[in-house]
């Protein structure tokens, strides 16, 4: 089971990976530091699939620390899957900001994001292959599995980070 492998051994594994091209931590429960040590260790992944279960996901009220620290940390990024995370435009609009080279995104069951106006066009624009959060889940392998156990993060320094990034207002990124 994903919630048996903890962030200590992703990032033990990562650091000693610095060709990795391809990682699917789907419906574990990493975010923030992991994720940075992942993008620092790995500056060739081009694909990440970063899955949750809809309606069930453990950073509902941090919403886009996985968002900010993809895009602060993971550049070369070519190919996003964020299926049934909790993200919203502010975290969109920095995985957009971050990550110039993505060509196929994946946002299905996303229900926080708007794709509405300006990003909207930033995404149509720039994005080749654009899975929208409505989008059929047909063809998605794990449309039916629920991830039931939440990942308890509570003495994490990342609770605090997300602050300034939970509402749908601009923000610049430092």
């Amino acid at each position: 089971m994903c919630n048996q492998i903890t962030d200590e051994g992703v990032t033990e594994a990562v650091v000693k990976l610095p060709l990795l091209e391809d990682l699917d931590v789907s419906f574990c429960a990493f975010l923030g530091e992991s994720l940075r040590v992942v993008g620092q260790s790995c500056p060739n992944l081009k694909t990440l699939k970063l899955n949750r279960s809809p309606g069930i996901d453990c950073f509902l009220f941090r919403p886009n620390i996985n968002a900010i620290v993809i895009a602060e940390s993971m550049p070369n990024l070519r190919h996003i899957q964020l299926f049934g995370n909790e993200i919203n435009n502010t975290g969109l609009n920095a995985i957009l900001d971050g990550c110039p080279h993505v060509e196929h995104l994946d946002l299905r069951k996303c229900f926080n994001i708007n794709l509405v106006e300006d990003i909207e066009k930033r995404c149509s624009e720039r994005i080749r292959v654009l899975r929208r959060p409505y989008d059929s889940t047909a063809d998605f392998l794990f449309d039916n599995i629920w991830f039931l156990e939440c990942y308890s993060d509570s003495d994490s320094d990342d609770a605090d980070r997300d602050d300034d990034y939970d509402d749908d207002s601009s923000s610049s990124m430092a």
